[in-house]
């Protein structure tokens, strides 16, 4: 690796930590709806920042991209996207670890549909690695941080692992067919139209626009997630950009059992190691 490449990972792994930290507060004195609400409309902020110079990729595609089925794919994304930043802060609110350790059951989840939908040619130990994870998933919410949720919050956590493992075959259906900034176009668009319709208040637009903590977490979101998209086409191939996205959850595990009392600090090495060992044969596989 270069080590431009190795700046770029480092900075991934770094806006990871810190993405679920900017978050709490809002998921502890606001609605859990409102975080939908001020990450889309940042997220269309972005959209408007960068359109003068890549909206060419999409006007240009344009055609294609409304006739596409493939466009709907990428609608459908937008639209779980509010509900998955929602039910994310559901649970951010009660356990940090809880909201960031899913995405692992997710890539594993999403390796499976990958390898069924495209025959990627799983292995059988990269089989038997997704099987753990179904076994290390249990294991968490009896015995992680996740063990303190709620029934409803435990709902949510299951849930969050299956719109993570859609998000990632979403991904991987549009982008080849729409390009990434078409994609991202329509999937960002299409979370706005749903807040819009769920019923955005003046107030609430206020407060988006007011309140410190959301205008800041809204911003760094977007920042962050163009950023990661511009590492992954430019910069780095998607296996280390995933990997680096990954080594940020032990490290927020620790943090939390640190700041929140989120379980001890050796029962959040322990998952958040064990789940990494397991993670990188399929990371390794994008």
């Amino acid at each position: 690796m270069t080590n431009i490449q190795i700046l770029s990972g480092l900075i991934i792994l770094l806006l990871m930590v810190i993405k679920p930290f900017l978050y709490k507060p809002a998921a502890e004195h606001f609605p859990a709806e409102l975080s939908s609400v001020f990450t889309s409309v940042w997220l269309v902020a972005a959209i408007a920042l960068t359109f003068p110079f890549l909206g060419h990729n999409f006007i240009e595609q344009m055609p294609d991209v409304f006739l596409s089925s493939f466009f709907f794919v990428s609608v459908l994304k937008g639209v779980l996207l509010w509900l998955f930043i929602k039910i994310q802060q559901i649970v951010n609110r009660y356990s940090t670890s809880s909201s960031v350790f899913f995405g692992f059951m997710a890539l594993a989840l999403s390796a499976l549909v990958n390898n069924l939908v495209f025959n990627e040619g799983l292995t059988r130990f990269q089989l038997v690695n997704i099987c753990c994870f179904g076994i290390l998933g249990a294991a968490f919410m009896m015995k992680g941080d996740a063990k303190r949720l709620s029934g409803r919050g435990k709902i949510f956590f299951i849930l969050m692992i299956v719109l993570g493992a859609f998000f990632s075959v979403a991904d991987h259906l549009a982008i080849p067919r729409l390009g990434w900034y078409g994609h991202l176009v329509s999937s960002y668009l299409a979370m706005f139209v749903v807040c819009l319709a769920h019923g955005v208040s003046g107030a609430d637009i206020k407060k988006v626009l007011q309140k410190k903590e959301l205008v800041v977490a809204g911003i760094f979101y977007a920042a962050s997630e163009f950023f990661v998209i511009f590492a992954s086409i430019n910069l780095l191939p998607v296996s280390f950009v995933s990997l680096f996205t990954r080594l940020a959850v032990p490290v927020v595990m620790l943090i939390s059992a640190y700041r929140f009392k989120e379980q001890t600090m050796r029962n959040q090495l322990m998952f958040g190691l064990m789940a990494l060992i397991l993670a990188l044969p399929l990371v390794l596989m994008e």
